[in-house]
């Protein structure tokens, strides 16, 4: 079965916005969907994607991770930030022109106390 993980990483909540807007997003839900219905046969996984929420990347990783059944990513375009610790959840392999971005995290806190 094959899952594409494109666009932003946003948490489930987000995920009516950027449907509403036609932008390309990939939810937890999106992936937990997908494994629900592969249902234990062979995952191809294609991700292009310069991330977003570390924790809904966290969580994608950790359902591709725990999967029972053979999960192969496919790095097709970029797999940056958040998509760069997905891609980690399993053997995966990287286009010729492909990219990966790894960065430390960021932050920033903002209020006036």
């Amino acid at each position: 079965m094959k899952i594409e993980i494109h666009g932003d990483i946003i948490p489930n909540d987000d995920k009516w916005v950027y449907d509403w807007l036609d932008m390309d997003s990939t939810c937890p839900r999106d992936v937990n969907d997908a494994i629900t219905k592969a249902n234990g046969e062979s995952l191809e996984v294609y991700v292009n994607s310069g991330g977003g929420d570390i924790f809904a990347g966290s969580e994608i990783y950790t359902a591709l991770r725990a999967y029972k059944g053979d999960v192969t990513i496919h790095i097709v375009g970029l797999a940056g930030s958040a998509a760069s610790v997905i891609v980690c959840a399993r053997k995966s392999d990287i286009t010729p022109t492909g990219m990966m971005m790894v960065h430390n995290v960021s932050s920033t806190a903002r209020g006036d106390y």
